[in-house]
């Protein structure tokens, strides 16, 4: 990984940014750092990364350049040097928000969302875990149909949380690979949007 960059503290102060990861389940009981999965849907020079474990203890940045044949299901690793931290976490509690800086259809900037499993991935349907301060966080996307969709999120079950605190789902949906998903705090609230991308085999 290039411009790799980490932090573990016992103190941490309760995250106020708006983020949104995207995952699979993966092969792995517990996280390990050189097992790291992405799901490149197409060729990608830069790929950026942001680690965080849902108690805010532990955090990591990193940017890392990719080759044009490293498509599909792509493992990294994590040049860690809290090892012994680092493998204590579940994999939904150590969460990695892998994305690229692109640019709407109007020129604005929008984050393209990659999945992530720790371990091989077992299966592709994709969950997002979202920070949020609101009190009723949703989704809104279309579906195959045309049909635009909301979901609630459901807050994560656990009182330790610091930086991801909801998760959402898409259900049976049929959607597509590339998915525009706006991410609101609360309803008919201003939202944000992300391109969600999933696995070939949704």
């Amino acid at each position: 990984m290039d411009a790799f960059s980490e932090n573990y503290a016992e103190n941490v102060e309760v995250s106020g940014s708006i983020l949104a990861s995207s995952s699979v389940k993966g092969s792995l009981k517990f996280v390990a750092p050189e097992m790291l999965f992405v799901f490149v849907p197409r060729p990608t020079s830069t790929l950026q990364i942001v680690l965080s474990s849902i108690d805010g203890k532990y955090s990591a940045d990193a940017s890392i350049e990719l080759s044009e044949d490293q498509v599909g299901w792509v493992q990294l690793k994590v040049p860690t040097k809290y090892q012994s931290e680092f493998i204590k976490y579940l994999p939904n509690r150590l969460v990695a928000f892998v994305f690229v800086d692109s640019q709407d259809m109007f020129g604005n900037y929008v984050q393209e969302v990659y999945p992530t499993s720790w371990g091989e991935p077992v299966e592709n349907q994709i969950k997002l875990f979202v920070n949020t301060s609101g009190g009723n966080p949703n989704i809104t996307y279309k579906i195959a149909s045309g049909d635009v969709v909301s979901r609630d999120c459901a807050a994560l079950d656990d009182k330790y949380t610091r930086v991801y605190n909801h998760r959402c789902e898409f259900g049976s949906d049929d959607i597509a690979s590339n998915l525009i998903v706006t991410i609101s705090p609360e309803y008919d609230s201003l939202g944000k949007n992300y391109v969600i991308w999933t696995p070939d085999e949704q």
